[in-house]
């Protein structure tokens, strides 16, 4: 809520305009809104009735890049969501943004000295609104106390812990939460992490220590807590919910690591949790993964990514794909060595006769001198298909990133 001083300044301008204004917060939600005057859409009423628009409407209005706007811009109408264009002013305090000014203009009449007259009162407003930056500065100071308790000097995670207060104890585990290559929607992008950490159910836990930043936000949950739950469930909720405010614009990913053994030692976590996370955004596991379903490939993404490259595929893994222009033969070696060396189940995998498979086998033997009944050449072809998989997979990811920062 605003102030007597923001709220007259609103009401009179309102009065003055003889249209509705609606005061945001960065993230869309209503500070204060007017009197109607005969001018409200189905988002305007809905958003005043529920005290804040619903996220699809938030997300069309972030998608539109009103966070790095300096000055006045228009809201385009929007017949799906049920929303008239309206203009929007930022209201800034020393260059940060700390509230929008929605003024209602479905059809454009909004006069050069109207607009002059709103961007006024948005300047007016700055002065009233100072207390919003400070209480965002405490945000981002607790923010700072968790990216400390969870980074490797041991006398700031100490300070950290004094400075926290409560914090989940032994049995807690790092959840990562990412928007992968947000590039220019990072704002938007952080934006939809807090609203969305923010946002959780009643019936699971709050007061999760985390922090936020680029596109990232690294929380410490507490499983044990009452009431909290299935983890997975309520990590898959927020990243739903980032989904929703993103219109479109990112996607989001998320990976839960392995329980913390103390409180002042989360790093290990929050490795498991970046890792998992990693697996997510590269498509090798589900948007939401764990760290204890990674298996083999959890140690993989682990690594830093140019130890994983097409050089340091083992030699094994390169004669057999340079014996195997179209692929059926590493298909074949994969499903043989997933299924740990049974026949039938890898015939079963593939959909071909155990006589086909035991005849590609002798056939990667022939054409490359591999011999699968060898441990250790098992063993550096399974593992050279894990590297392999990484390898691609990030190629993917990164023309999907160029295209994206093309877009």
């Amino acid at each position: 809520m605003l102030g007597e001083t923001a709220t007259a300044l609103i009401d009179h301008l309102a009065e003055e305009l003889s249209r509705s204004v609606v005061v945001d917060d960065p993230a869309v939600q209503v500070l204060y809104a007017s009197a109607h005057y005969g001018d409200a859409d189905e988002t305007r009423v809905a958003a005043v009735l529920n005290h804040g628009a619903g996220p699809r409407i938030r997300g069309y209005v972030l998608a539109q890049g009103v966070l790095s706007w300096t000055r006045a811009g228009i809201i385009p109408a929007s017949d799906e969501l049920g929303m008239h264009a309206r203009v929007c002013v930022p209201v800034r305090w020393e260059g940060r943004l700390l509230a929008l000014v929605m003024v209602m203009d479905a059809d454009g009449s909004l006069t050069t000295g109207e607009l002059g007259r709103i961007t006024e009162v948005a300047d007016r407003l700055a002065l009233s609104l100072q207390d919003l930056a400070g209480t965002a500065d405490a945000a981002r100071a607790d923010e700072r106390r968790v990216l400390d308790l969870l980074g490797d000097d041991p006398v700031a995670r100490s300070r950290a812990l004094a400075g926290l207060g409560r914090v989940p104890g032994p049995g807690a585990v790092a959840v990562v939460v990412a928007v992968p290559g947000a590039g220019a929607d990072d704002e938007h992008a952080a934006i939809a992490l807090r609203t969305a950490l923010s946002g959780r159910r009643r019936d699971e836990p709050g007061g999760w220590p985390g922090a936020v930043g680029r596109g990232t936000a690294v929380l410490l949950a507490d499983p044990a807590t009452t009431g909290s739950g299935d983890l997975p469930g309520q990590v898959r909720r927020v990243v739903d919910r980032v989904g929703e405010l993103a219109h479109g614009r990112f996607r989001c990913v998320a990976g839960i690591g392995g329980p913390v053994t103390a409180p002042e030692l989360p790093a290990a976590s929050v490795t498991q949790a970046r890792a998992a996370c990693a697996a997510a955004e590269l498509g090798l596991r589900p948007p939401v993964a764990r760290w204890a379903e990674l298996g083999a490939l959890g140690p993989l993404l682990a690594a830093p990514p140019d130890a994983l490259t097409d050089q340091t595929l083992p030699d094994e893994l390169h004669r057999l794909r340079a014996a195997d222009p179209d692929g059926r033969l590493v298909a074949t070696v994969r499903a043989y060595l997933d299924e740990a060396g049974n026949g039938p189940a890898a015939a079963a995998r593939l959909h071909i006769h155990r006589t086909s498979l035991y005849y590609r086998l002798d056939r990667v033997t022939r054409l490359t001198g591999l011999d699968m009944s060898d441990g250790a050449t098992r063993l550096a072809l399974h593992l050279g298909l894990g590297v392999l998989d990484v390898v691609e997979a990030r190629k993917r990811a990164s023309v999907r990133q160029t295209e994206h920062g093309r877009a």
